[in-house]
C-alpha cells in the first residue's frame, strides 16, 4: 500500500474516533480538543462529506445542528461547544470565521446530500449568521473588519481588513445564493455583494501598480470611494507598488507583507484570483520554500522580535516563535487547500507531489506514526501541536478527491 492509499486509510479512522454524537470533536487525543469547534467542523465537513461514510456525513449534520443550536440572539455562531458537557466555552471569545464556516458546511451539505427539510429548518439560523456578519463591516466599506487574533490566526497579529477572513466571506455569500436559489429565494443580493467583496479584495489587497498612469489613477479614485483612508498606503509608501501574493491585511495606513497561505489558497479556489493572479500566488509560493519540507506554512516569512508586526504573545506557551504555529509554522489541514488550489489552477503534476508530502506530513508523530498532528515545525518538520486532528485527516481526504474528480469539491468557477 503506498504513502498516500495508507494516509487515506488512517485519514478515516481518524475521523471516527473524532465523531460524538453532537458532532466532530477537533481532536480524537484525550488532552486535546474534545468540543465541536465551528470552523473546524466547517473545514472538517468537506473532507467528511466526500468520503462517501454515511456515518461521517452524519456527523457533518450533528455539528451543525449543535452549533446552530448554541446561536447568539444576534446570530453569532459560538467558537465551540463541549462535545461532554453541552456547554459552550468560554476559555476563547468569538471570532469572525465560526459565522464564515458554518454558512460554507451548510451549503457543503446542502449540494452534497440535497436535504431540503433540514436547508429549510436551517435557513432562519442561516440569515441570523449571514446578518451577524454584516454588522461586523464597521464603516460599510463592504469588507469585514477583523480584530487582531479574532478568526483562525489566534495568537497572530493579522487585523483590520483580513485577506483569509474576507475571501471566506466571499464563500459564505455564494453560499447564502446558492441556498437560497435551492430554497427558491431571492439570491441576487447574495451574489451581488459576494462579487463585490470579491472585487475589493482585488482592489485592495492586490498590488500590481499597472504601467499605464491613467489606470493607476483611476484605482486610487475606486479606493477613495469607499471612504477610507487606504488609498494613502499607495501614494505615501514606496515600497508597496507590487507583491506577487495578495496582502494578509491592511489597516489605517499600514498593512501586512507576509504570505498568507490560507487567504491566498481560498482565493484560487473560489475564482477571486484570475489566471495571472494564480499563477504568480503557487508560483511564489514554491520558490520561497513555502511548501517546503511539507505544505504549507501559514504565514511566509516568519515575524521576528523586533519586527514591527512582533508581538510578545507570540511567547504564550512557548507557540509563536519563529517557525512554528502561525508564525512559519506547517499546517497539514492546510496543505489540503494548497493541494486544491494546485488541482483548480490545473498544476496536476505540482498537486500529486504535494498530495504525497502532505500524506508524509501526516505521517510523522511525536510518539509513533501516523499522527495527523496539528501542526509541524517549518524548518525541521516535526510534529508539535496536538495529534488525531480532524481537520488534518478530513483535508487529506478532500484533496486527495480533488485530485481524483479533477476539480475540489463545493467550490466551482465562480468568476468575477
Amino acid at each position: 500500500m503506498s504513502t498516500v492509499d495508507e494516509s487515506r486509510a488512517r485519514a478515516l479512522e481518524v475521523l471516527r474516533r473524532c465523531m460524538a454524537p453532537s458532532g466532530f470533536k477537533a481532536s480524537a487525543f484525550e488532552g486535546g480538543y474534545p468540543q465541536v469547534w465551528a470552523r473546524d467542523a466547517g473545514i472538517t465537513a468537506l473532507g467528511a462529506l466526500v468520503s462517501g461514510d454515511p456515518e461521517l456525513i452524519d456527523c457533518t449534520r450533528a455539528s451543525l445542528e449543535t452549533l446552530g443550536a448554541h446561536q447568539t440572539d444576534l446570530g453569532m455562531i459560538h467558537l465551540n461547544v463541549d462535545t461532554r458537557t453541552g456547554d459552550v466555552t468560554t476559555e476563547n471569545a468569538g471570532a469572525v470565521d465560526a459565522n464564515l464556516w458554518f454558512l460554507v458546511a451548510h451549503d457543503a451539505y446542502r449540494q452534497h446530500v440535497g436535504d431540503e427539510g433540514f436547508t429549510r429548518a436551517s435557513w432562519p439560523r442561516l440569515q441570523a449568521a449571514e446578518t451577524w456578519l454584516r454588522y461586523q463591516d464597521m464603516n460599510a466599506c463592504g469588507l469585514l473588519e477583523v480584530p487582531e487574533a479574532g478568526d483562525w490566526a489566534d495568537l497572530y497579529s493579522v487585523r483590520y481588513n483580513v485577506l483569509y477572513d474576507n475571501v471566506l466571506y466571499v464563500a459564505a455569500l455564494r453560499a447564502m445564493a446558492g441556498t437560497a436559489a435551492a430554497l427558491g429565494e431571492d439570491a441576487s443580493a447574495y451574489d451581488a455583494r459576494g462579487r463585490d467583496v470579491a472585487r475589493k479584495i482585488n482592489l485592495l489587497m492586490w498590488l500590481d501598480r499597472p504601467w499605464d498612469g491613467h489606470a493607476f489613477g483611476a484605482q486610487l479614485e475606486e479606493l477613495k470611494a469607499l471612504r477610507l483612508e487606504w488609498f494613502l498606503l499607495y501614494q505615501n509608501t514606496a515600497t508597496l507598488t507590487e507583491a506577487p501574493f495578495y496582502l494578509p491585511w491592511t489597516g489605517f495606513r499600514e498593512f501586512g507583507t507576509t504570505f498568507d497561505a490560507f487567504g491566498n489558497s481560498l482565493a484560487i479556489l473560489l475564482g477571486v484570483a484570475d489566471e495571472a493572479k494564480r499563477e504568480r500566488i503557487l508560483t511564489h509560493a514554491h520558490a520561497v520554500g513555502a511548501d517546503d519540507p511539507f505544505p504549507i506554512k501559514a504565514f511566509y516569512p516568519p515575524i521576528y522580535p523586533g519586527d514591527r508586526d512582533w508581538r510578545e504573545y507570540f511567547r504564550s506557551r512557548n507557540l509563536n516563535l519563529p517557525f512554528q504555529y502561525h508564525n512559519g509554522g506547517i499546517w497539514p489541514f492546510l496543505g489540503g487547500f494548497y493541494v486544491a488550489a494546485l488541482v483548480a489552477a490545473g498544476h496536476h503534476d505540482r498537486a500529486v507531489r504535494s498530495l504525497a508530502l502532505v500524506a508524509d506530513a501526516n505521517r510523522a508523530g511525536k510518539h509513533g506514526p501516523w499522527e495527523f498532528n496539528e501542526w509541524l515545525h517549518g524548518q525541521s518538520g516535526r510534529p508539535m501541536g496536538h495529534p488525531q486532528q480532524a481537520w488534518s485527516a478530513a483535508m487529506f481526504v478532500y484533496a486527495q478527491d480533488a485530485l481524483e474528480r479533477g476539480a475540489p469539491a463545493f467550490f466551482g468557477d465562480w468568476r468575477v
